[in-house]
């Protein structure tokens, strides 16, 4: 509590008897925001201001959130801003912003539990709920922010599917074996190389890639995964994947580097990947799949989890977290591993004992 910065407003944020008073106090220097930060706790504990409120209804607000959310966000997340708020209209419908309180939020968690809705969907619509609140504090529409207060469920873990070395083979083989296919392999391939999300790869532009330091560039956005916007994100390639681009290019008619057979670039790979798996015999895979398997592939090597959050691209290190899971038979080794490692311990220290005994010969 204090004062805190949100962009580039500082915002006043104390308890008073229990109760919770917030304040936004503008583009101003922190020293500023601490004085009026001073003088609010003092004017509150003398009963002299009371916090504005409001009047400003959540059915209001949800269009002004959804009209933000068309014209700044990409379309899938827009689209699932919309989705999220169709549940969430339901129950705080008729509701002025100001009346939505800690306890109203975790009767709606209970009512969707109740639903039978997945843990995952309902983070998801807390999580629109929280960055509606987030801007009705920045335009000065609300005093504070009630999911503060609020937990979100615990999600199962569940089973990423990754693709086994064997399954890249048969389904490599297949895509090989069709024309109209020629060119998904180049993108599938770059994807278990790079990890790269599916908007990246199909956006990815000739500009973007560095033959001479091997490198590729990608300019991150928003992504429901965690990744904030405006970072820059350099993949190296390595000597395969290099070689293949540098094929690829010397075909190329197109600004982007991954192309249908039709010379388009690719909006979605969906049918022909789909196509290629059910050939193939695989089941469960996605495109996504391929990035999942890149994350896990490198955990299971032994790579630390710094290197794999930077590489797949992730602001928070819990997401990366689910990407590091290794099989069976590599927690096998590891524990071998140890044995190895005391019983070269144990005949170190053997030898160094028995270095020690001085022979003094015979009397």
């Amino acid at each position: 509590m204090g004062v805190y910065r949100r962009g580039k407003s500082w915002y006043l944020d104390f308890y008073y008897e229990g109760k919770r008073y917030t304040e936004r106090a503008g583009k101003v220097a922190k020293s500023v925001a601490e004085e009026k930060l001073d003088i609010r706790r003092s004017e509150v504990i003398r009963g002299q201001w009371k916090p504005k409120v409001v009047k400003i209804s959540f059915d209001k607000f949800e269009e002004q959130y959804l009209e933000f959310s068309k014209a700044t966000k990409k379309p899938g997340t827009a689209k699932r801003d919309a989705v999220s708020l169709g549940p969430l209209h339901s129950f705080f419908g008729g509701k002025l912003i100001s009346e939505i309180n800690p306890f109203l939020i975790e009767k709606y968690k209970q009512k969707r539990k109740g639903d039978g809705v997945s843990p995952r969907t309902i983070n998801i619509e807390l999580a629109c709920l929280r960055h509606m609140f987030n801007m009705a504090l920045k335009w000065g529409k609300a005093q504070k922010n009630p999911m503060e207060e609020v937990n979100l469920l615990k999600e199962p873990e569940g089973k990423h599917r990754i693709l086994s070395p064997e399954e890249e083979k048969k389904l490599m083989d297949v895509i090989a074996e069709s024309k109209r296919a020629e060119d998904l392999r180049e993108l599938l391939m770059t994807a278990l190389f790079t990890g790269m999300r599916r908007g990246e790869l199909f956006g990815l532009k000739w500009p973007n890639i560095d033959f001479a330091s091997r490198m590729i560039i990608v300019a991150e956005q928003f992504h429901a995964e965690g990744t904030k916007g405006g970072r820059i994100r350099e993949i190296p390639m390595n000597p395969e994947l290099t070689e293949m681009l540098i094929n690829v290019k010397k075909r190329s008619h197109s600004d982007y580097v991954f192309t249908d057979w039709q010379g388009r670039p690719y909006k979605t790979c969906r049918t022909d990947l789909d196509n290629g798996l059910e050939k193939a015999g695989i089941e469960g895979v996605t495109l996504h799949t391929f990035r999942h398997t890149f994350g896990s592939r490198l955990g299971m090597m032994g790579v630390d989890l710094g290197t794999i959050q930077e590489l797949l691209g992730h602001a928070d290190i819990t997401m990366t977290k689910r990407y590091y899971h290794p099989t069976a038979e590599h927690k096998r080794k590891a524990v071998e591993m140890l044995s190895e490692v005391t019983s070269n311990f144990t005949t170190e220290a053997k030898s160094e004992k028995s270095s020690k005994v001085v022979s003094i010969g015979n009397y």
